[in-house]
């Protein structure tokens, strides 16, 4: 048996636990992508992500099955919620894993339960999680919920708008409705939300990008993004503004930004690293 690997197959309740107005639609049985299988109902931690399981005492039912489907055996489709374009088991484990192995599967028949839903975005709201997988699946939702929200696609953006922490979506759309709200010569607030979106996209995220690229703030932030930074510069340059009276602007801030990060000698560092961040960006802006 191969050896067990440290990442896990999505926890399927870790991520119905954020989700609102559930509603369970049977779409039959049909052809699925295997590459598409992200998760597990209830064995999430009992294969890893490429489904080698991470038990001996399943050894002996996989070979079971195995030699079945090689004399031929019709086995019943496996069964599946579908989230979005991704799909949780919820029975079947071993039979994928055998189709993929034996014959190189890439597509397994299924019993397709489509889970519809409603995903939050509100600042304010409160997540939970268990695995890392799982917190990269719910930053997937967080951003397609985004997107339904302001039509912002990466496919028609002049530079996309990815993160790589939860959270950061429901950000930028705080930002985008307190734009809505506060442009006034744009009479935004009675106009539908696509309006300020991009109107927020020109006017407030390009020209901070700007500014990131000049001050070449990514280089000392391996693994992350311009959005990433937009963020947490975002929220350095509230607590800057707050200490001043006034708004200090995103120029400033991003010079102050880098400039203190270096300074506190964690310029080697990726944000993960330090245990809340925004609580070390609330102590740079009060520092002296």
């Amino acid at each position: 048996m191969r050896k067990n690997k440290k990442s896990v197959l999505v926890d399927f309740s870790s991520i119905e636990k954020n989700l609102e107005k559930l509603k369970i639609k049977n779409r039959g049985v049909s052809p699925i992508e295997t590459d598409k299988i992200v998760g597990s109902l209830s064995r999430y931690n009992d294969f890893s992500e490429n489904l080698i399981p991470n038990r001996d005492g399943d050894g002996l039912r996989y070979s079971n099955i195995k030699n079945g489907m090689l004399n031929g055996i019709n086995f019943p489709p496996i069964q599946v919620y579908k989230v979005l374009d991704s799909y949780f088991i919820i029975d079947g484990h071993h039979r994928l894993m055998a189709a993929t192995e034996l014959f190189n599967a890439k597509y397994i028949d299924a019993e397709v339960l489509e889970v519809q839903f409603e995903f939050d975005i509100s600042a304010n709201k409160k997540y939970s999680y268990n695995t890392e997988s799982a917190k990269k699946f719910l930053i997937k939702l967080e951003e397609h919920s985004f997107v339904e929200k302001t039509y912002m696609s990466n496919d028609i953006l002049i530079h996309p708008l990815k993160v790589t922490e939860f959270g950061s979506y429901a950000r930028l759309y705080s930002e985008i409705e307190d734009y809505k709200k506060n442009c006034s010569e744009c009479e935004l607030h009675r106009k539908p939300v696509i309006f300020a979106s991009f109107g927020w996209y020109e006017k407030r995220f390009l020209p901070a990008l700007e500014v990131m690229k000049k001050e070449n703030v990514l280089a000392g932030f391996p693994h992350r993004t311009y959005t990433d930074l937009y963020v947490w510069i975002s929220n350095h340059k509230y607590f800057l503004s707050q200490k001043a009276g006034y708004d200090v602007g995103f120029d400033f801030t991003a010079h102050d930004f880098f400039t203190k990060y270096k300074k506190a000698g964690f310029i080697s560092m990726a944000p993960s690293k330090i245990k809340n961040f925004f609580k070390f960006i609330k102590k740079l802006a009060g520092k002296k």
